[in-house]
């Protein structure tokens, strides 16, 4: 009968290290992949709806919804309004995260040649400029986080929407496409 040959020491201590380093490091993935994940995504609150993303409050007052030029729809947004001198100015600074359901209509008295920046705001935008026909006349999309660099419309603009990096190309939003909003 063969004896069977003991597992040395060293190589048992290796493989229960190896064992623990496995465990240690799927923790921290799971960690990181569902901190993520809002813990809430829609909260009523009497006639409007807010939406809680990490800390961050979106006061939902209306829905906006970008056009094809064909007039087809392509996506439909929850909006929050930015239609005075104070909340033009906040846009989205200090948002952590943008879901892809959510974004900002600024809305001005007066069409002329406007300009943006991302000061203060940690999150990467889509930052789309039309006019008072409600038509997308720039695009600007993937800007810097916290960056002063102007973002100019070139043509004049009525209306600013902002949105999550990457949306307008996720959804073909592109200049000659118009929106629709409803305020609630």
């Amino acid at each position: 009968m063969m004896k069977k040959k003991p597992v040395p020491t060293r190589t048992r201590k290796q493989l229960i290290l190896g064992i623990v380093s496995i465990i240690i490091l799927l923790a921290f993935v799971f960690l990181f992949v569902f901190r993520k994940i809002p813990s809430s995504e829609f909260q009523s609150k009497t006639k409007k709806q807010s939406v809680e993303v990490k800390k961050t409050d979106f006061t939902i007052e209306g829905k906006l919804t970008f056009t094809s030029n064909a007039g087809d729809s392509l996506v439909t947004i929850a909006i929050e309004i930015a239609d005075d001198d104070y909340s033009r100015q906040m846009g989205l600074m200090y948002r952590y995260y943008i879901p892809d359901t959510v974004g900002m209509l600024f809305i001005f008295p007066d069409e002329t040649q406007r300009s943006f920046w991302m000061k203060n705001t940690p999150s990467s935008l889509d930052i789309i400029y039309a006019n008072k026909q409600k038509e997308i006349v720039r695009v600007w999309e993937n800007t810097f986080p916290y960056s002063e660099k102007s973002i100019p419309s070139g043509d004049k603009a009525k209306y600013v929407i902002e949105v999550g990096a990457g949306f307008c190309s996720r959804h073909g939003i592109s200049t000659n496409n118009k929106f629709e909003y409803i305020q609630y």
